[in-house]
């Protein structure tokens, strides 16, 4: 199944909050995409040996959603357009775009099987 994934370009101090915006109208499937270190607390509760080493965090983030193609979108972007404008009188939401792409659904409980 191909779904609609859908970025939206801001800061990592509102992404919290256009998570949140984007929970109350509904979507469910969502990403933030950063660079912002882990705490200690986070680094113990997870079952990891080796961090992955990002570079320096530059106050950016992406918040991706997804969306099935059957739903209706023009109308659901608009709110979430409209939503982050909104945000913009209480937080810092950077460049606030939106960018489309379409992004496979895989099996990647059995994908991994391949490279052994």
């Amino acid at each position: 199944m191909r779904w609609n994934k859908y970025t939206i370009n801001t800061t990592t101090e509102a992404e919290d909050l256009i998570s949140d915006m984007l929970m109350e109208l509904g979507i469910e499937g969502i990403e933030i995409e950063d660079n912002v270190p882990l705490s200690q607390a986070d680094t113990l509760a997870m079952f990891v040996d080796i961090l992955p080493e990002l570079p320096p965090d530059e106050g950016k983030a992406k918040v991706n959603f997804y969306l099935e193609p059957e739903m209706e979108q023009v109308t659901l972007l608009e709110k979430v357009k409209e939503e982050l404008e909104n945000l913009r009188a209480f937080v810092d939401v950077g460049e606030g775009t939106i960018t489309e792409s379409q992004t496979e659904d895989k099996d990647w409980i059995n994908n991994w099987k391949q490279y052994f």
